[in-house]
């Protein structure tokens, strides 16, 4: 099969999209097909390097975004081509002369409000709506994403398979210990237990409800809580800024993958407070790095995380400070969600998970 990839996206590293994409076309080069990738000039799929050999750059004007997405993609697909798969939630009004492949990520621009506020956002995703219609087929990355999409657009349930996210190997790998001390240094990582949290910093992150709850776990235990995160961060910084254990919370900027896995294995245990993901991919990355969680319980990370993971009232801060304390002072219960995650982790990696996209592949391919 000659499948295309559109990676027109791959301007910036390591947001959820991204590691999607590179992920999987990481695991499909393991199990022998190779990608086309469309989208990007003078650039080439390389699954080995950052960003499939793409280097970031700045966001793409919008104007360019849109004219690729409605004609672009279009006029770029070669007449070799067996199928087109697009990462991320669009497709062009009409549909491509070979059959194509839309990945859903997650319904966030139609389910929560605060990603409607603005008239040009909400224009755009109308007609992503619209033209979704057109694709030949999606995927949904988990079970919770199945279920909003039928919600919303039960119209597309019938052209749906689920296939869940992978983990990238890099996290399941032990980080060298000179990795592990050089993050520890440039953090300025001084005591245990040390909480690691890594996503976004908007509001369905709830992020505060996570520093709140710290704020009582570190005063019970000389620990310290890390922020990883990119956008939004001036907000978080002004509410760990009024903290009264502000000088055991560290915020850094989103790192690289060696940086951020290593990270991982500097720290005790991870928690993830989102109220709304799709699928919930560092909560994964934290089972594949062997580090126990505690995590929301919304429908995606539970599903995600399962029996592997202490997992609480997302708004509730007494139940975030419990299931963190009970992690914390639990050596055996640290343990046993350490034994679950690893379990639950394995078939999470890429590679597997390439193995059942091979199949949609073929099967689309062949109807």
């Amino acid at each position: 099969m000659n499948i295309a990839m559109d990676v027109s996206i791959m301007v910036q590293c390591r947001t959820g999209t991204e590691e999607y994409t590179e992920g999987l076309v990481w695991g499909l080069s393991r199990i022998g097909l190779s990608i086309v990738g469309i989208g990007k000039q003078r650039s080439a799929i390389l699954p080995d390097r950052p960003c499939l050999g793409i280097q970031p750059g700045p966001k793409r004007p919008l104007w360019e975004k849109f004219w690729w997405e409605r004609w672009g993609i279009q006029g770029a697909v070669r007449s070799d081509f067996d199928l087109i798969h697009i990462p991320y939630m669009t497709h062009p009004p009409s549909p491509f002369r070979i059959p194509s492949l839309v990945t859903i990520h997650d319904l966030i621009p139609f389910r929560l409000e605060e990603y409607q506020a603005r008239v040009r956002e909400r224009a755009y995703f109308s007609q992503v709506r619209k033209n979704l219609a057109q694709a030949g087929h999606l995927v949904a990355i988990s079970e919770a994403t199945f279920a909003d999409l039928q919600g919303l657009m039960p119209n597309l349930a019938a052209k749906v398979t689920v296939i869940p996210n992978g983990i990238h190997p890099a996290y399941f790998v032990k980080a060298p210990a000179a990795d592990v001390e050089r993050v520890v240094r440039a953090l300025g990582l001084e005591r245990h237990p040390r909480i690691l949290y890594a996503g976004g910093y908007d509001f369905r992150k709830n992020v505060a409800t996570l520093v709140q709850a710290a704020e009582v776990v570190l005063d019970r235990h000389d620990g310290e809580l890390i922020l990883v995160g990119g956008r939004g961060q001036a907000a978080v910084e002004r509410r760990v800024a009024s903290s009264r254990v502000a000088d055991r919370i560290v915020l850094t900027p989103w790192l690289s993958r060696e940086d951020l896995a290593a990270l991982y294995h500097a720290c005790d245990l991870f928690a993830y407070p989102s109220l709304y993901e799709g699928f919930g991919m560092p909560p994964a990355q934290a089972l594949a790095a062997k580090i126990p969680l505690v995590a929301s319980d919304i429908p995606s990370v539970r599903e995600t995380v399962g029996d592997a993971g202490v997992l609480v009232d997302a708004t509730a801060v007494e139940a975030w400070v419990d299931g963190l304390t009970r992690v914390i002072e639990s050596p055996q219960l640290a343990q046993n969600l350490v034994q679950a995650g690893t379990e639950r982790a394995a078939r999470l990696a890429w590679d597997r998970i390439a193995v059942r996209y091979r199949e949609l592949y073929e099967h689309l391919v062949s109807k």
